[in-house]
């Protein structure tokens, strides 16, 4: 594709620089030339349609994976503020038997008071119930009932503190729960704002990308009333309609991500037996060549990001057609997809620590989603699928959706085998 377009710009400015070199003397422009320009231009522009076209679809499956999961959090910050209520309705009313139970054991207490007062201040009363026995067997029942009557009061007020402290105990692990809940009601909204904020940043994608489809379809239907002498015109907004395309094709992958991440906590990831000691990551491809660094670049056919006009977003290994690539990292696997622009094939792996490793232009994958993978394991084959000049591996490391140079985490020199 960039070979077409490229083939298609030089053919622009050499017939550019023939119109400011030409003289009234100079033959007339070929028209069968500027026939064969014209549906070049032609067939660039339907390859540009769509590519857009697909760009546009996988931001749209995006969208309705980002309203669907938007549902689904919705329905549970519903479920939760259902048993928040109940929580605190169970809640209110443990407390309603508890004030009942404090008020018992007062009384209870204010009872006993007033019996040991009544004895202390006025002990003959008592003499006088004991002597008021008929009996010996009377005394020893009225003594016993007096017993009875004391420690009976004292058991019921035991007997109530302890149900006291139960009801405390029961009320404070509701407690827990309800702040469980609305804690887990916090996190739910905070994913939902995170969900919109997303939605809102693919809904301008997707605005964006129909005004460059827009005006793709309007260039085409042009065409036929163009002459060559705008074709120069013609190839700097095709360059610039490539740049959006490709450009929102690798978007909506770590906009997919994003979302796959909302609903996935990798967490911590065991370390696998055999990973390296030394580096965080390995070569994907060892023995392989670099063709590319990362950074920003003055090759036309990258898209822009950030400030940069043009930016090598990873690293390309070149190695034959069809050569194994391994993961550079235990993890797993976020996103296996394709597309006709951008990335191609590729695998996105998840790793801990907010590290995630992109795997482009593959001919094939070899994993599937939700698979986990140990450092070293074939995640794909090396093709030239997507916005490729060539069969090449493209390697991307982002940390927290920023894409980073990965050459820190690997292995220093050449890809080697070397894990350390």
């Amino acid at each position: 594709m960039r070979k077409a377009l490229l083939a298609v710009a030089v053919a622009f400015l050499v017939l550019g620089a023939d119109r400011t070199g030409a003289t009234a003397d100079s033959p007339p422009p070929d028209p069968q030339a500027q026939l064969a320009i014209i549906n070049q231009i032609r067939a660039q522009l339907g390859s540009n349609l769509a590519d857009a076209l697909a760009a546009q679809q996988q931001l749209r499956q995006s969208l309705e994976d980002n309203a669907a999961q938007q549902a689904q959090v919705q329905a549970k910050i519903a479920d939760v503020e259902a048993k928040i209520t109940d929580l605190d309705t169970q809640i209110a009313a443990a407390q309603a038997r508890e004030a009942v139970l404090s008020q018992r054991i007062d009384t209870e207490r204010t009872q006993l008071r007033q019996l040991a007062r009544a004895a202390y201040e006025s002990p003959g009363s008592v003499l006088i119930v004991l002597a008021q026995s008929r009996s010996l067997s009377d005394l020893f029942t009225r003594m016993a009932d007096l017993n009875v009557a004391g420690s009976r009061a004292a058991e019921i007020k035991s007997s109530l503190a302890q149900d006291l402290a139960e009801q405390q105990k029961e009320r404070e692990k509701e407690q827990a729960a309800r702040n469980e809940q609305a804690s887990l009601r916090d996190q739910l909204d905070g994913q939902l704002s995170q969900l919109r904020t997303l939605a809102a940043q693919q809904q301008k994608s997707m605005a964006q990308l129909e005004v460059k489809i827009a005006q793709t379809r309007s260039e085409m239907a042009l065409l036929n009333r163009q002459s060559a002498r705008l074709a120069q015109a013609v190839t700097d907004m095709l360059q610039r309609q490539q740049d959006a395309i490709i450009a929102a094709a690798m978007q909506s992958v770590w906009a997919q991500l994003q979302l796959w991440l909302q609903s996935n906590n990798v967490g911590q990831i065991p370390t696998s037996a055999g990973h390296s000691t030394k580096y965080r990551f390995i070569w994907p491809e060892p023995g392989s060549q670099i063709s590319q660094p990362f950074g920003p670049t003055t090759f036309w056919f990258e898209p822009p990001y950030g400030s940069y006009p043009h930016f090598h977003t990873g690293i390309d290994l070149v190695e034959p057609f069809g050569s194994p690539v391994y993961a550079a990292d235990d993890g797993v696997v976020a996103l296996v997809g394709s597309s006709s622009s951008g990335y191609g094939n590729y695998v996105v792996v998840a790793h801990a620590g907010g590290f995630n490793t992109l795997y482009g232009h593959l001919s094939t994958s070899l994993v599937k989603v939700g698979q986990r993978v140990t450092q070293g394991t074939a995640v794909g084959l090396e093709g030239s699928s997507g916005n490729s000049t060539g069969p090449h591996l493209h390697f991307e490391l982002r940390i927290g959706q920023k894409p980073v140079d990965p050459r820190p985490y690997l292995p220093p020199g050449a890809p080697s085998a070397f894990r350390g």
